[in-house]
């Protein structure tokens, strides 16, 4: 009997440890330094946690529900959508935000994703506001830094129409926070920290004219460098010439002088060894004649009392001058 009172006090003594540990766990729980927590009581809040640490609750009838302390990341679907003169975009942003008032927007969310879903409609809807109440240079630029162009003169007639930033980018990005951030406070406990424009990109036919004014540009630049490039072969060329005509008439120039001072030399030279020897030079003379009058096959008929002949009489056997028949009776 001792043994069977002692295994069911045992039993019982391991009950009673086991209801003791699930009631400390259903009694207790624990807040993470990333987390914030709402105690409920059959679905109603009657408490919010924020403080980490171990806490405590109602067993059973109380649950904690848990959501993050961090900034939470909200990235929207590109929209489209008009500015104030009339270019139709697509404009992408995106957002953080936090969980400001933890009761506030569990009544009115519950969940992050319905959150989520809040920040889609009233910032969606304050982008649209603010884009479209504003031109399109003022949702691309944020200053009125002069712009740099690589041919200032294709695109002079263009900075006319230009307008001045007036708000610019970031200053409209502020603006859309602004409508924001007090309805969603106010209303479903969303603290908006900041709001960023992510990407602007035109409509397909927007986009084509803009590519078309580019391409324009760039041709207008790039016959503006071809013009400018003929231009400077034809001075290159132009110069040229002119040198090179310089420089043959200086040549030329230059080759007639040598050859008149040869020739002059040359004429002094004979003429000096004419009157040294005037029968040598003679002889000299027919010779060069001989060498370039005959040839191989050359045939010259000349009289018998030609000079031609003289230093070659006595190789031909030629009488000087032939005797002259006499017309009569014998």
């Amino acid at each position: 009997m001792k043994l069977h009172a002692g295994r069911i006090a045992g039993a019982v003594l391991a009950v009673v440890i086991l209801f003791t540990l699930l009631l400390a766990f259903a009694c207790t729980f624990i807040v993470r330094e990333d987390e914030q927590v709402v105690v409920t009581q059959f679905g109603k809040p009657v408490r919010v946690v924020k403080e980490p640490g171990l806490k405590f609750k109602k067993p059973f009838i109380q649950e904690v529900n848990r959501f993050e302390k961090r900034l939470i990341a909200w990235d929207g679907e590109p929209e489209r959508m008009p500015t104030r003169d009339k270019k139709m975009i697509f404009i992408d942003t995106w957002a953080r935000w936090r969980v400001a008032d933890l009761e506030r927007f569990f009544t009115a969310c519950g969940t992050i994703e319905t959150g989520q879903g809040k920040l889609d409609g009233l910032v969606d809807s304050a982008v649209r506001d603010v884009v479209g109440s504003h031109n399109l240079i003022e949702v691309v630029r944020s200053t009125n830094r002069e712009m740099v162009y690589e041919a200032e003169d294709d695109i002079q007639e263009e900075r006319p129409s230009q307008r001045k930033i007036a708000v610019g980018r970031e200053k409209m990005a502020q603006a859309i926070k602004d409508r924001a951030v007090k309805k969603l406070a106010d209303k479903y406990g969303i603290g908006l920290v900041d709001v960023r424009i992510k990407r602007i990109n035109y409509v397909e036919s927007v986009r084509e004219a803009v590519y078309g004014r580019m391409k324009a540009e760039r041709d207008r630049i790039a016959s503006r460098y071809r013009s400018e490039a003929q231009e400077q072969r034809e001075i290159i060329l132009g110069d040229m010439a002119k040198e090179l005509a310089v420089i043959e008439g200086d040549g030329d120039e230059k080759s007639k002088r040598i050859r008149g001072e040869a020739d002059a030399e040359a004429i002094k030279i004979y003429g000096e060894a004419l009157s040294k020897n005037p029968e040598f030079y003679t002889f000299l003379r027919a010779l060069e004649a001989y060498k370039v009058s005959f040839g191989k096959e050359t045939e010259i008929i000349l009289t018998t009392d030609s000079p031609f002949l003289k230093f070659l009489e006595q190789e031909l056997d030629v009488p000087a001058k032939a005797p002259k028949k006499q017309r009569g009776r014998p």
